[in-house]
């Protein structure tokens, strides 16, 4: 068995031995990484599923669909814990991202008309928000490595950034891209910021100053889906509308590598804790698992 439709969100457990799957389908699927067998199918959503996370202590995994609901797993069990969160309550329309911070105990969501929500996972009521921004809604949302600021898309190419605690604006518009940006990323330093937009460039930032890092870094040539840095912070990959992979230095700019071996759009990305497996999910509802060593020792 496998996804009927395409894959939006993906998740690696702790021990690197069990993946999870969101998709279009409205399913979750925890996969068994040493059979490429599924172990269970996880249901409830009623709309695709846009994103999963999982809890930085390995406790829970999330799911946030465009029911406008937001969903906890238990990472051990696979079974749903506690009520889902309805965001639809709150004024939203659809959750299309989520990021864990770093303790485990919030998540901030982004939605499809505009607003930034934090949540306290255990009680499961709303720490912050909604923080409206202008522009569309988007996956691209992210708490910094020690969870002191929030980014998140804020329309029109731009990003915001946020302090975590006071909800204070740290830069209000960083400005790099000329559409739509897709995903975000912190540097495992904190010291940088990572972007990818629909208009096919990379943008880096410094997060002590909010200006650009040299120039928007480009090769891609169509939307740029889903964006994941390695543990040390040296390499990014990035996935692509164009079908293609790639693999960049972070400090030079540089592309690495290129692969071109799918047949249809890539949407997501997961790395396995330990950095030695990537995950990638796309439109045809399949996941390809690269072994990182093959790929750096080619």
């Amino acid at each position: 068995e496998r996804h009927t439709k395409g894959i939006d969100g993906l998740a690696f457990f702790p021990d690197g031995h069990h993946l999870v799957s969101g998709s279009w389908d409205q399913s979750l699927i925890i996969w068994d990484m040493n059979t490429s067998e599924m172990e269970k199918r996880l249901t409830g959503h009623t709309k695709a599923v846009r994103s999963v996370a999982m809890a930085p202590d390995g406790s829970v995994f999330a799911s946030d669909s465009e029911d406008g609901t937001l969903r906890f797993w238990d990472a051990i069990t696979g079974n749903e814990v506690g009520s889902p969160i309805d965001t639809r309550s709150r004024g939203t329309q659809g959750v299309w991202g989520l990021a864990f911070s770093p303790d485990s105990q919030q998540v901030a969501t982004s939605t499809g008309n505009r607003s930034v929500q934090v949540w306290d996972v255990r009680t499961r009521t709303l720490v912050t928000g909604p923080s409206r921004i202008p522009g569309g809604g988007s996956h691209a949302i992210s708490f910094s490595p020690d969870g002191s600021r929030i980014a998140a898309d804020s329309g029109g190419g731009n990003v915001r950034v946020w302090d975590a605690v006071n909800r204070e604006v740290i830069f209000d518009s960083l400005k790099g891209h000329t559409d739509h940006v897709r995903w975000i990323a912190f540097t495992p330093d904190g010291q940088q910021l990572v972007t990818g937009s629909d208009d096919k460039t990379i943008c880096r930032w410094d997060m002590q100053s909010g200006t650009l890092i040299g120039t928007p870094l480009t090769g891609h040539a169509d939307f740029i889906y889903d964006g994941v840095l390695s543990r040390d912070g040296k390499t990014l990959v990035t996935v692509s509308h164009d079908r293609t992979v790639r693999f960049w230095d972070v400090k030079t700019g540089n592309q690495k590598s290129r692969f071109l071996r799918h047949e249809t759009s890539l949407w997501c990305m997961a790395f396995s804790r330990d950095g030695s497996l990537l995950a990638i999910g796309g439109g045809d509802g399949k996941i390809y698992i690269w072994d990182m060593k093959t790929i750096e020792a080619g």
